[in-house]
């Protein structure tokens, strides 16, 4: 999950943004979670009412972050970055991908909020390897970002890695070029990396997701919902892994996926797109 940060000057206003709507609590509360304020969970409600199904959207895509992390790791990678930690819910991925695969899979939380990243330190203390790191980087910076990563040595730049920016871009405004950014960490990447992402689907669902941008915006997040042709734009030029484009919920159906379970799901009740690629 996104924490895009806005870093304030003005004296009294509290520099962590504990007394504005964040992102990362606001997804948190929507998934159900604790780890959130008044004012999160203000913005919160004021998105469902919005958007009614917009907690089963965020599930959507947790479960596909989830669903890809593991395929990938089955698939033999061995090396992930998460960008914008945020504040899931357990599993986080490096129980997910050393599950599913083996021990010295390493994992790269990166974020730019630092109560996050407090919270992300407090996972990885008890863990009993040293393979999961934390670290501070703006993905809006992918030359800063990339060099972040090469200086802090958990992860070698030089073999594959698996990218992921879940719930991530639609927080990042076309001003600030999402995909320019996007371009600049996949060039940064070695042959045979992956790319995973999630995004609100603007076409499949627009009363809803501009009632959900309006909702955020009143409360201090901007958001901007995209639509396919947008979103597969972040895809260019990497080979698709399962579908290119589809929504999060139906991305590689696997056995504990019903065809009751997903028939109850319509691409409206859920209008999440997700993608992976693969750099040639």
């Amino acid at each position: 999950m996104t924490a895009i940060q806005i870093h304030d000057e003005h004296p009294g206003i509290d520099p962590l943004g504990q007394d504005r709507a964040h992102t990362s609590r606001v997804h948190n509360y929507l998934l159900g979670g604790k780890t959130n304020y008044l004012v999160d969970r203000a913005a919160g409600d004021a998105v469902r009412e919005a958007f009614p199904s917009i907690s089963v959207t965020v599930l959507a895509g947790q479960t596909y972050a989830h669903r890809v992390a593991r395929h990938l790791a089955r698939q033999g990678a061995r090396q992930f970055i998460e960008l914008g930690v945020g504040l899931p819910l357990q599993p986080h991925l490096h129980d997910i991908v050393q599950a599913a695969s083996a021990a010295e899979t390493t994992t790269l939380y990166i974020d730019n909020d630092p109560i996050a990243e407090s919270y992300a330190d407090a996972w990885l203390t008890n863990l009993l390897t040293g393979r999961s790191h934390v670290m501070e980087a703006d993905v809006r910076d992918p030359d800063g970002l990339l060099a972040a990563v090469r200086e802090h040595g958990g992860i070698d730049l030089d073999r594959p890695v698996v990218l992921l920016a879940h719930a991530l871009l639609d927080f990042i405004p076309d001003e600030e070029d999402p995909h320019g950014v996007v371009s600049g960490l996949l060039c940064g990447l070695p042959s045979g990396s992956f790319f995973s992402l999630t995004h609100g689907a603007a076409d499949l669902a627009p009363h809803a997701w501009a009632a959900a941008a309006d909702a955020y915006r009143r409360h201090g997040i901007p958001l901007r919902p995209r639509t396919g042709e947008e979103v597969g734009r972040f895809l260019t030029g990497l080979n698709p892994v399962g579908p290119r484009l589809t929504t999060a919920y139906r991305w590689h159906p696997g056995p504990d996926r019903s065809a009751r379970t997903q028939s109850l799901v319509t691409d409206q009740q859920a209008p999440l797109y997700a993608g992976v690629g693969r750099a040639p």
